[in-house]
């Protein structure tokens, strides 16, 4: 049988300063379905965008929800047009309420013939754990990336009596523990006699954590101002440099919404060795020796409208594996759920077991609250109506709601306001109509993550 794709047109949004991995893969989805001849429609439009579709709806016809975490609104369009269609739906974000609302809505509107995409296995399991919508049978790893990567011969790791070119890429967070990434390579640089710098890009999430106050820090533990190097925000095109200027790349992240650590596949096919923290995704991708012990925090109460670290990894043992060169070299363990291949299996219905070595620590150790079932914002139409009047811009509604919440509070809510006043909208933009979710709809829920007696991945 003949599918007919149909998806939201993701060629045009304006990325300036939100783009990250889940952005870069809903473009490059909807490149890759374009060339199967893909049908696209405009999701900000509502109903109205795509008519034939929700009045003619067949099984040959499928929307790929890969805009955002809205498949919501194409599961709740079919059940009241009667179509007949089917929906494949991506989870880009582990324990992020945008995408843990997505599941809750969409739990009593998935059909047999929906299918979910996670990028690792790691974030399948959390999700099949959480949501009876979510099986082993209607679910893949399927995250196409290899094909508009190099394949670069794996770079030799310099001899001890040489200098250390340490690399990290993403956001400058204490989420990404990039804190820890600075105490690391100055615990390298002050052991080794000074061979060892640090070559770094990202956009610093608070000034403390910006490139002025990183440099004078360092400069006042001693080390010189050649030995660090920020490169800023790159693009895609400028990470082939980026990687061509380091040895190593050092990628502690633990950040609670993590689900593939995307630097860390481009690192790999850059021929870049990676060391990162032993727990979640990385599990999946690097070898043991390039994993660094990691303690999870058992105390913090988490909140998945804010992204966190969720454990701190060993930075002595970190430092002395740089040190000592002792880590594998880059090799991408499995070619096939990053390749094409699994993508195209995955959509026609013959997803391979994946049987990938996953951690299971983080997915044993949560303690996520319950929402209850009868809670007012498990409703996918008063979402819809949240989402339309956000998008087809019904300001006045928009702020009454937020004048209600405000006398429920007791307290103004001045950031929501500055959402809904702002000339754009973007559903790229995550800091917006997802925020307008929590506060309106569905709050996040809170989580911790227990002390467990054997912790094994």
């Amino acid at each position: 049988m003949s599918l007919r794709w149909h998806l939201h047109d993701y060629r045009f949004p304006e990325l300036d300063g939100i783009v990250d991995g889940a952005i870069l893969m809903h473009r490059e989805m909807a490149e890759l379905l374009g060339r199967h001849g893909a049908v696209p429609h405009d999701l900000s439009r509502g109903p109205d965008g795509m008519p034939a579709l929700l009045r003619a709806g067949t099984p040959q016809d499928v929307v790929y929800a890969g805009s955002g975490p809205y498949a919501f609104l194409y599961h709740l369009w079919r059940e009241r047009s009667g179509a007949s269609y089917s929906i494949v739906r991506e989870v880009h974000t582990s324990l992020w309420s945008g995408y843990w609302a997505q599941e809750e809505l969409c739990r009593t509107l998935v059909r047999d013939g929906d299918l979910a995409l996670f990028p690792t296995e790691f974030t399948r399991q959390l999700y099949i754990r959480h949501f009876d919508s979510v099986r082993e049978d209607n679910s893949a790893v399927a995250y196409p990336l290899l094909h508009r990567l190099p394949r670069r011969p794996p770079v030799d790791a310099p001899p001890r009596t040489s200098p250390l070119r340490i690399g990290y890429l993403g956001a400058l967070s204490e989420a990404k523990n990039f804190d820890q990434v600075l105490r690391i390579f100055a615990r390298v640089h002050e052991l080794s006699g000074g061979l060892a710098g640090l070559v770094y890009a990202g956009k610093p999430n608070t000034d403390r954590l910006s490139p002025p106050h990183l440099h004078n820090s360092l400069r006042q533990q001693g080390i010189p101002p050649h030995s660090v190097t920020s490169l800023g925000v790159l693009r895609p095109d400028e990470l082939g440099s980026f990687f061509r200027a380091v040895d190593v790349l050092l990628f502690p992240s633990t950040a609670s919404r993590e689900t593939l650590g995307r630097v860390v596949l481009e690192a790999l096919a850059h021929g870049v060795p990676v060391l990162a923290a032993d727990v979640g995704p990385a599990v999946e991708l690097l070898p043991a020796a390039n994993l660094i012990p990691t303690t999870l925090d058992t105390t913090t109460e988490f909140t998945m409208g804010r992204v966190q670290p969720l454990g701190r990894v060993d930075e002595g043992y970190a430092a002395d594996r740089l040190l000592h060169r002792a880590y594998a070299p880059a090799r991408i363990k499995d070619n096939g759920t990053y390749g094409t291949d699994a993508l195209w299996q995955a959509l026609e219905g013959r997803a391979p077991s994946v049987g990938i070595r996953h951690d299971r620590r983080i997915i044993d150790a949560l303690r996520i609250a319950e929402r209850p079932a009868d809670h007012p914002g498990l409703d996918p139409e008063r979402a819809e109506q949240l989402f339309l009047d956000y998008f087809q811009r019904r300001d006045s509604a928009l702020l009454s709601a937020v004048t209600g919440l405000d006398a429920r509070t007791g307290r103004p809510h001045p950031e929501l306001r500055e959402i809904i006043t702002q000339p754009g909208r973007n559903l790229a933009d995550y800091r917006a109509f997802p925020r307008l979710l929590d506060a309106l709809l569905l709050e996040p829920l809170a989580y911790r993550q227990a002390t467990l007696v054997k912790e094994c991945t």
